[in-house]
């Protein structure tokens, strides 16, 4: 048992404890409520800089919004950075504000993203419109030729005609062949406003320059039908014949059914373009080429048919020089028709009407509207009767004919024709057309 001093020591010293012991409870509460407070004001701090952060962006977001729609491109470029995260067809609609104000930066990532626009069905369409546009600014050929023709048709941009038969102009002038014969079409389409069947004689004649077979069969239409210029039976042989020796069997079974009717010489040069044209998988031509043999004579057939097989094995060769099968049948049979030198082409193409030479500017503004071209092409009376004979011209501007003459013959006969008439289909028409296609054959 503890004695009363004992009893009073441990009181006090118990006491004298609990004051301590007090305090510092007193104390760690205290500074542990300060603490908590702290940490509330700074979560409301947090939550204040935060408010005031988002309506800061909010502000800046709206000042862009208001420059962008002022045409600012800074603006509008930050605006579709933004947006490529999360929503393509936004960026896309930022990005095409951007790029109809000239921005290249813009113009690259259309072309990047138009095609990744879930939203947009003719989102693959609008990137080819815009990788043709960037390298069209190049002046890339196949580019501007491409481009052009997306413009005209409202491929992946507003329907552009007159941009489109522009840039596809500069292509043209480039001497870039498939431009050449699009707008020897295009200057007799339905489409153009501005029809112009000379045009597209000259445009045909420029892409036979540059040794262009199916130039040389569309030139050859244009003398058998009077497009654009004179009818010249003379001069629709001899593109016909180009074609021919190229190994084109269509051109092979059109200069042979112009030369049916006539002389025996003229029916021996059409058994050989029919035996090579049946060669070629024309099977009426066989028919027609039995019937010819009528006219050429039992005499004169074996050395028609050794000439034709000497032909054939040249056609074979892997190339075949420009008139050489011309010149060897002119040898033959003592041909003297129209040849005329690459000076006198040049000359005949040369018109001031031809846009060759110009200086050009790259057209892009766009125009809303909607267009369809029609492609089919046509067959024409391809008997002998619509190849009337008439006389050669001392020129070859001559054979142009007035500028009324050559306009008034084109339009009159083709301004009711689908655009791009020309002999393009005879292969798959000829079985279905054979009344047309078929001539008289001489008793």
């Amino acid at each position: 048992m503890f004695s009363w001093d004992q009893l009073s020591t441990i009181s006090l010293g118990i006491g004298a404890l609990t004051v301590p012991l007090a305090w510092f409870v007193h104390r760690y509460f205290k500074a542990a409520g300060r603490k908590e407070q702290e940490s509330r004001d700074q979560v409301l701090k947090a939550e204040k800089y935060q408010l005031v952060l988002e309506k800061a962006k909010a502000a800046e977001h709206e000042e862009k919004v208001f420059k962008a729609q002022t045409g600012h491109i800074p603006s509008l470029l930050s605006l579709a950075k933004e947006a490529e995260v999360n929503n393509v067809a936004i960026a896309v609609r930022w990005y095409q504000k951007a790029a109809d104000l000239g921005s290249e930066i813009a113009q690259h990532a259309l072309a990047r993203l138009c095609k990744l626009d879930v939203e947009d069905p003719n989102g693959e369409a609008r990137s080819l419109y815009w990788e043709s546009f960037i390298k069209a600014k190049h002046r890339n050929q196949d580019a501007l030729f491409d481009l052009g023709r997306y413009q005209i048709r409202g491929y992946g941009t507003d329907v552009n005609i007159d941009a489109g038969v522009d840039n596809i102009q500069i292509a043209a002038a480039m001497n870039y062949v498939p431009a050449q014969l699009f707008l020897g079409d295009w200057f007799v389409s339905e489409m153009n406003p501005h029809n112009n069947p000379r045009e597209a004689f000259r445009w045909r004649l420029r892409a036979s320059i540059n040794h262009d077979v199916k130039a040389f069969v569309k030139l050859a239409y244009c003398y058998q039908s009077g497009l654009g210029t004179m009818k010249d039976k003379a001069r629709a042989v001899y593109w016909l014949e180009r074609a021919a020796e190229q190994g084109n069997t269509e051109a092979q079974y059109l200069a042979a059914k112009m030369h049916l009717g006539s002389t025996a010489t003229d029916a021996a040069i059409a058994y050989i373009w029919l035996s090579l044209a049946y060669a070629g998988g024309i099977k009426e031509a066989k028919k027609e080429r039995d019937e010819v043999v009528q006219v050429v004579g039992i005499t004169s057939i074996l050395e028609v048919q050794r000439l034709t097989k000497t032909i054939y094995r040249r056609l074979a060769e892997p190339t075949v020089p420009e008139n050489a099968i011309i010149h060897l049948i002119d040898k033959v049979y003592s041909r003297d028709g129209y040849r005329p030198t690459v000076e006198q082409l040049e000359h005949l193409a040369s018109d001031d009407m031809l846009i060759d030479g110009e200086e050009f500017i790259f057209v892009d503004s766009p125009l809303t509207g909607v267009a369809k071209v029609d492609e089919v092409d046509q067959l024409d009376d391809l008997s002998d009767d619509a190849f009337p004979q008439v006389a050669i011209a001392a020129s070859d501007d001559a054979a142009l004919g007035t500028e009324d003459e050559v306009n008034h013959a084109g339009s009159q006969q083709y301004q009711a024709m689908n655009w791009s008439s020309s002999w393009d289909s005879l292969n798959n028409d000829i079985a279905k057309n054979t009344s047309v296609t078929t001539s008289k054959t001489p008793s």
